[in-house]
């Protein structure tokens, strides 16, 4: 009964795991709407980055189903699963660490000069898009912040010009009242 009390936790073992159910009758959906907000909150917290959680949460769940069947191997499926999302959000964070770099070295190979001061985002344009959906929210800065053409955007986020419209709209018809109540 001890083990079943502590079943979902981080510390629990592989008896504790096996004693509570055999990996085999272990339902994947149902071990995945027991653990996914908790891993996926601890990322957010670790990475200070909620979607960048969420997607590493995705891919360590993900890796987790492709070995379901060996489930009864792992001495600790939780901290694995664990484990697995923080070595995703690392991943994650080196390469973009790695394109910075390329961007840097690219840029001062082709003698660009540094911005005399450096540029700060409009605090209130970012309060604006906030709270819109993501594909709304970058349609909007890419229409309005990087004056794109909804043809470019189009192609930039891999979707039709009519969706693109779409989500220029919707953003519009979210914005509205919020623009005019400052």
């Amino acid at each position: 009964m001890r083990a079943a009390s502590r079943a979902g936790h981080i510390g629990e073992t592989r008896s504790d795991w096996t004693s509570v159910r055999q990996p085999s009758d272990v339902d994947f959906e149902e071990f995945v709407q027991r653990h996914f907000d908790s891993l996926a909150k601890t990322l957010a917290v670790v990475t200070l980055d909620k979607e960048l959680a969420a997607d590493a949460a995705q891919e360590a769940f993900l890796q987790l189903y492709i070995r379901w069947h060996k489930i009864d191997k792992l001495d600790n499926p939780v901290a694995w699963l664990y484990r697995v999302g923080i070595n995703r959000c690392r991943d994650y964070r080196r390469r973009l660490v790695r394109a910075a770099r390329v961007f840097d070295r690219l840029t001062a190979a082709a003698g660009a000069e540094e911005p005399e001061e450096q540029w700060l985002p409009d605090v209130t344009f970012v309060a604006l898009l906030r709270d819109l959906p993501k594909r709304q929210r970058v349609a909007a800065v890419l229409f309005y912040q990087a004056d794109l053409s909804t043809a470019e955007i189009a192609r930039v986020m891999h979707i039709s010009e009519g969706a693109v419209k779409s989500h220029l709209h919707r953003a519009r018809e979210t914005l509205r009242p919020l623009a005019e109540a400052e």
